[in-house]
């Protein structure tokens, strides 16, 4: 079996373990995956910027970008009123964040919309386990 076979295997498996987790998930685990999948999705465009992959970073950005999307469209403004208008903005300007252009300040703003999501996603994972 040769490296790259090997790699696409493993990727293959970690994918498979992704969706069972999703497919066995109630809603509050759903969120903890998003905000994983964000995290994860982040630092490899983070990691595609240094390396100066573009390719690679605009997919990244896209893909966090939709998780983002995902996060904010799942926000229910009725019950949840003013914490759900605080979690858009902090969305909608770590979106702001991720697509402003320029290579010299990219990893920066990645970054502190990375720093801004983590607070919420330690936030969800204190309280989702008393849901």
């Amino acid at each position: 079996m040769t490296f790259q076979s090997r790699i696409q295997r493993a990727s293959s498996y970690q994918s498979v373990a992704k969706e069972s987790r999703v497919l066995a998930a109630d809603p509050y685990e759903l969120v903890a995956v998003l905000f994983e999948e964000l995290r994860e999705t982040l630092n490899l465009m983070i990691e595609s910027t240094r390396r100066g992959d573009d390719a690679r970073m605009f997919q990244y950005r896209a893909k966090a970008l939709a998780i983002l999307n995902g996060l904010d469209e799942s926000l229910n403004f009725d019950v949840a009123g003013d914490l759900s208008q605080t979690l858009h903005i902090i969305y909608t300007e770590a979106a702001k964040r991720i697509q402003m252009e320029g290579r010299e300040s990219c990893i920066e703003r990645v970054e502190s919309a990375r720093e801004m999501i983590h607070e919420i996603e330690k936030a969800w994972a204190a309280i989702a386990p008393y849901h």
